[in-house]
């Protein structure tokens, strides 16, 4: 009976989350509204404050959070289109650190805020670590040569940039643990005001949200990573290594073999983030510890497909 309401916790707003990030993410980008990843952080984070409140009387639930978000996580890889390993990590990570945040501290309102605090900087910390994978530390040489090439001459000083970020960084906390202690407050009521709720079900719809566990591959992965190798962000970090190398006298060949360095990684990144799938997996965890996992997966594909 236990592991049966767990399953049912953990499918259900496992599937929860994936039915409203994808009509929240909808609704971002019809209003194109930036720090799109952001507010779904912070939305996720709500959500899992939710159900923090709602498993505090399960036995063995100091791991429920984390649950939630690896089972929004591998929905996620079941879908057959869309980038998914970084929202995949971002998903887990997340989760991974709310959850911290409350066993820490318990599920209350300073253990939720904890959480919350400490979600909230994955948002900040991610970008960092992926475009270091892809470049390396030339990429933060190359940051502060630029810097200290062009931004002096317009007056911007270190500090200013320091305030900005340090402001965006504590205006986020503030704003999740705003969101922390309104899930504490509307214990027992419904997850959102319910005209936000069917509009963000509504416009999940509209994406035609489609989860299976058979034909995962899009046919395009390779088309769509080439793509994905020129949003901005790539091509700028790329174009400031670029500089950085040949002002500081590397060899043409030098500059080109290096260059190709992010150039691959960042292809098998696109492409795996796209092309990657647990579905083989579920059936197999079903039978080993990680049961009441597979379980709770197959829950909320289950309620994925009754939505759609």
């Amino acid at each position: 009976m236990e592991e049966n309401k767990k399953v049912e916790i953990l499918g259900q707003y496992g599937s929860t989350l994936s039915i409203i990030e994808v009509g929240f993410g909808s609704l971002l980008h019809t209003f194109h509204i930036p720090f799109s990843g952001v507010l779904l952080s912070l939305n996720q984070g709500y959500l899992l404050c939710r159900a923090a409140i709602q498993s505090r009387d399960l036995p063995a639930n100091q791991w429920t959070t984390y649950g939630i978000s690896n089972v929004a996580a591998v929905l996620k890889s079941l879908s057959p289109a869309g980038k998914k390993l970084g929202p995949m990590l971002s998903l887990s990570m997340q989760g991974l650190l709310f959850n911290i945040g409350i066993v820490s501290l318990g599920t209350n309102p300073v253990g939720l805020c904890f959480g919350m605090l400490l979600l909230s900087l994955w948002a900040f910390i991610q970008p960092v670590i992926t475009y270091y994978l892809f470049f390396g530390e030339k990429l933060f040489s190359a940051v502060d040569y630029i810097y200290q090439k062009t931004l002096p001459y317009h007056g911007v000083k270190p500090e200013k940039l320091i305030w900005i970020l340090a402001i965006l960084v504590v205006l986020k906390m503030l704003a999740a643990c705003f969101l922390a202690v309104v899930a504490w407050r509307r214990q027992g009521e419904a997850l959102y005001v319910k005209n936000y709720e069917e509009k963000l079900i509504r416009l999940a719809k509209e994406k035609a949200l489609k989860i299976s566990s058979e034909n995962t591959m899009p046919k395009n992965a390779i088309w769509s990573a080439i793509i994905d190798l020129f949003r901005p962000i790539f091509l700028l970090s790329l174009v400031m290594t670029g500089i950085f190398l040949y002002f500081s006298n590397y060899a043409n060949s030098q500059i080109a073999l290096y260059l190709l360095r992010p150039i691959a990684v960042g292809f098998i990144f696109f492409y795996i983030s796209r092309t990657l799938t647990l579905d083989r997996m579920l059936i197999r965890l079903e039978k080993g510890r990680f049961r009441i996992f597979s379980l709770a997966c197959q829950n909320a594909l289950a309620k994925i497909r009754s939505f759609v």
